[in-house]
């Protein structure tokens, strides 16, 4: 369930195998489990409007889920209180290692929705770019999907506990970033990351080399998928395809 009508729909598209509705609709009515999607960046006052969340919580007869953005937030009303209840009755609450890539997918989307204009100096990354978009086109189970050129690693990493003060510098340098992150454009989760890796540049004999390896370990330890398709390798099409499938 969900406060808006487009975000239901948009579940319905994504989901179908899943009963959807807004949270009104649920009155009267239970499930063994809700699932509840807050959805807002910045949450609002009418998702955080009380009898909204007690007709969501008290639709649930043996499990309650609460899906909230992590973004810190100005109003800390109802659903900040229901989630301090949720630890006080220790109930399981997980935060993600990842940000949220909400803000910077709209401070940036005009770069991404330029016709006819590359998004690379390189030629090599420009031709990923494409084939990204050629699949989203071509293959409508993987339609939601959405490339972002460059993307900053310091904004994908919110937790850096678990790495060594190397690996810290080097994923919060401003220039570390990934090549292509893939995202799901409903839910703007993100799905992959791909690496376009030209021969002179990253093979064993270069510097650069030993810092794909430092990324490959990081994002394994976030538990995004990589992908690195070299410019001197061939199926790149198929081998995209195959990692989203798994998603």
């Amino acid at each position: 369930i969900a406060p808006y009508n487009s975000q239901v729909n948009q579940f319905r598209s994504q989901i179908p195998e899943i009963e959807v509705a807004t949270v009104h609709k649920y009155q009267g009515r239970e499930k063994d489990t809700i699932i509840m999607s807050v959805t807002d960046d910045s949450i609002t006052e009418f998702a955080d409007n009380a009898n909204l969340l007690n007709v969501a919580v008290s639709r649930a007869k043996n499990k309650f889920c609460l899906v909230v953005t992590g973004n810190p937030q100005d109003l800390n009303g109802n659903i900040h209180d229901l989630i301090n209840y949720i630890k006080y009755q220790q109930g399981i609450v997980i935060q993600s290692k990842l940000r949220s890539i909400f803000d910077y997918l709209f401070s940036q989307i005009q770069a991404y929705n330029r016709d006819n204009e590359p998004v690379s100096e390189y030629d090599s990354e420009n031709l990923t770019f494409d084939l990204i978009e050629n699949i989203r086109t071509n293959y409508p189970h993987l339609s939601h999907i959405k490339a972002i050129c460059h993307y900053p690693m310091r904004y994908l990493i919110n937790d850096t506990q678990g790495l060594s003060e190397r690996e810290r510098k080097y994923a919060l340098h401003p220039s570390t970033h990934i090549d292509f992150l893939v995202i799901n454009r409903v839910t703007k989760e993100p799905l992959l990351a791909v690496e376009t890796d030209g021969y002179s540049f990253h093979n064993e004999k270069t510097e650069q080399f030993q810092r794909d390896r430092m990324k490959d370990k990081i994002l394994e330890l976030y538990g995004l998928p990589l992908l690195r398709l070299s410019t001197v390798g061939h199926s790149e099409e198929q081998k995209i395809i195959d990692m989203l499938n798994k998603k």
